[in-house]
């Protein structure tokens, strides 16, 4: 049957109607919305400092419901958290995926019920966010490797302990070490193996690295927790010669070990500023106001030098 033209104007207009309608009744007061966070685990520092600045931002503008969602990575417990907290009626998602596995889900989950979702410092694949909050990791990971060729004189025995493979973290960090490496023919990374973020695995994995290979005299922490392990087995290893260790994030103990000479140097990512950030736009989206859809921040090389600057205030 053929539709006139009357009635396909009527119904085109009534749905634009519909469509304004829905988009308005969805902005509220500031006061009443409620924030869904879901982290991959309240274990990881890094983590809780964001949370920090999702809160801090929350108690400023007078947010009362703020529901985080600890998925102790555990990607199928993640899914299901986010599940419920869009039954609940979250009217944004703050998400940072737990590894790759079905992160998707989550950010169709909520699209389909018109929840804005901002991603942050770790992305899904294979689906977009309304908007993405991280550190500038290929700038600061090209910084790091500048200042590692400064400090040893251009020549190295490199120990890479990586993150988690293909965490969008990992893959930013590796493309901008590689980068600046790739002119620096001294600088020779002679091990890299996986940690998956975690410190004790730093601490096998470069106890095994300095077996294989006892001239290393440099490792590189994707994170700090790696690189802290590292810190441990290079201690217990007692070598003769000095070994380098760098890392990547700022942890409060990561900059305490920096104090104390057991570490080199770090990257300090503004962690507590990335949630208030996360926070701040998601309310311009449900807001209805136009935002950046990638706003990257900048990070800071921390040295022994200003490493107290971090320490009584991390930003």
């Amino acid at each position: 049957m053929k539709l006139s033209a009357f009635p396909v104007r009527a119904l085109a207009l009534l749905l634009g109607c519909l469509m304004w309608i829905s988009a308005h009744a969805q902005s509220k007061p500031v006061g009443e919305i409620t924030v869904g966070m879901s982290i991959p685990s309240l274990q990881w520092v890094f983590y809780l400092m964001v949370r920090d600045g999702v809160t801090q931002q929350a108690n400023a503008l007078g947010i009362k419901n703020v529901l985080v969602a600890d998925a102790q990575a555990d990607p199928a417990r993640q899914v299901s958290q986010i599940q419920d907290m869009l039954s609940k009626g979250i009217d944004v998602l703050l998400y940072t995926a737990t590894g790759s596995a079905a992160s998707a889900v989550p950010v169709r989950l909520a699209r389909q019920q018109g929840v804005p979702v901002i991603c942050i410092d770790n992305f899904p694949k294979n689906v977009e966010c309304d908007a993405y909050i991280a550190t500038d990791n290929l700038a600061a990971a090209g910084e790091l490797a500048r200042q590692m060729i400064k400090l040893t004189g251009g020549t190295a025995e490199i120990g890479l302990l990586q993150g988690t493979l293909g965490d969008s973290t990992e893959v930013a960090r590796a493309q901008g070490l590689d980068a600046v490496l790739k002119d620096a023919p001294g600088m020779k990374i002679v091990d890299r193996k996986p940690t998956d973020w975690l410190q004790d695995n730093g601490f096998k994995v470069a106890q095994d690295m300095l077996q294989k290979n006892p001239g290393i005299n440099v490792f590189i922490g994707r994170s700090d927790a790696p690189a802290l392990g590292a810190a441990q087995a290079v201690k217990v290893a007692n070598i003769d010669h000095k070994v380098w260790v760098f890392g990547y994030d700022g942890l409060p103990s990561a900059l305490e070990a920096i104090r104390d000479g057991k570490m080199d140097m770090t990257i300090t990512q503004q962690a507590v500023e990335m949630g208030r950030t996360a926070l701040r736009t998601a309310l311009d989206l449900q807001q209805g106001k136009p935002v950046a859809k990638t706003q990257l921040l900048p990070a800071f090389v921390t040295t022994r030098d200003n490493v107290a600057t971090f320490l009584e205030q991390h930003p």
